[in-house]
């Protein structure tokens, strides 16, 4: 698998992954407002947004009615969606493309859920890999912590209670998410995260982002134009000239 970079495309595009509650949605939706403040071209993109099969998914969780199968194949499809009418289109255009979640989401959720690793990799088999890969890595009760801060109980799939691992939801959660977990630490190597120690303050993670951002992506090549590529600046009518009065 290569990244986008090594495919040719103009545009990069960047990533972040981590478990629910670490923090990463935060991260990323600052790493947006910093680089549209520099005026350069960005479009952001998340996980299970397409418009051709979320409302799908939703019923289907509410009514918890998806197998592990079901789950892996319904986000898929929503991937496939996104990137061929989104995220490969703006990359060819020349825009840094960030995403919220990618394929590794599927790749340690599918994984964790029973679903075999090769088949789930084989289903995300057409994408190419991110420039830059931040995984946010947070400690169980760190993200556990700041979902119950956010809302005062946990969702049935985010804690995992499809796989019947407690009755309890908060010990699921811990569970679930700490085999998700495992799987993200089993592919770091392999597919060069940059980790971020999503336990610190979320200034100094900010921080750090934006440093690897700036060392790894030339941000220069990706600012907006001041008018449109091959249109000449408009030319202004000359002043006319004073007279002067001679007396």
């Amino acid at each position: 698998m290569k990244t986008f970079a090594e495919l040719g495309f103009p545009g990069r595009l960047i990533a972040v992954e981590g478990l629910d509650g670490s923090g990463k949605s935060t991260q990323i939706y600052l790493l947006k407002r910093w680089l549209e403040l520099q005026g350069l071209k960005v479009y952001f993109s998340e996980w299970n947004s397409s418009e051709l099969v979320k409302s799908a998914t939703s019923k289907g969780k509410k009514r918890e009615l998806l197998t592990p199968t079901t789950f892996s194949l319904i986000h898929a499809t929503d991937f496939a969606d996104r990137y061929e009418r989104h995220l490969v289109p703006l990359l060819r255009a020349g825009y840094i493309v960030l995403c919220d979640r990618y394929i590794f989401t599927a790749f340690g959720r599918d994984v964790t859920r029973g679903c075999p690793p090769e088949w789930v990799r084989g289903i995300y088999s057409f994408a190419a890999l991110p420039d830059l890969t931040f995984f946010f890595k947070a400690d169980l009760e760190v993200s556990l912590q700041r979902i119950l801060e956010g809302r005062p109980q946990l969702k049935y799939f985010e804690a995992g209670m499809d796989l019947r691992l407690s009755t309890d939801p908060y010990e699921s959660f811990r569970m679930f998410q700490g085999r998700i977990l495992e799987q993200y630490l089993a592919m770091t190597l392999e597919f060069n995260f940059l980790v971020i120690d999503a336990n610190q303050l979320v200034e100094r993670q900010q921080e750090i982002v934006r440093q690897l951002v700036a060392q790894k992506v030339d941000l220069k090549a990706f600012r907006r134009a001041e008018r449109p590529p091959g249109r000449p600046a408009p030319v202004r009518p000359p002043k006319p000239a004073k007279l002067e009065v001679v007396e």
